[in-house]
């Protein structure tokens, strides 16, 4: 999903973790997982969307990172995944 985004400026700041020379034989380069960067301050820094990103990024289904899938299934499959949280929270 990282690869196909319009921005180039966003892209060069999301690293896949299978991109990483030491991270190329680890679960999370099979994963689609993106590399979170190390932040020093706990308040801010974990806002910043190049932290927050690819929390978030990470975080979600395996079948959601699925870099097959399309834009229209990624949605609407983001959809139900978010409705399913929002009923178990209830």
């Amino acid at each position: 999903m990282v690869r196909h985004l319009d921005s180039r400026y966003l892209a060069d700041h999301l690293t896949p973790a299978s991109d990483v020379a030491s991270r190329f034989r680890l679960r999370s380069a099979n994963r689609q997982q993106l590399l979170v960067p190390r932040c020093r301050l706990d308040t801010y820094d974990r806002r910043a969307f190049f932290i927050a990103g690819p929390t978030v990024w990470n975080s979600l289904p395996d079948e959601l990172r699925d870099p097959t899938r399309g834009s229209d299934s990624f949605k609407q499959l983001l959809k139900t995944i978010l409705f399913s949280f929002q009923f178990l929270l209830m």
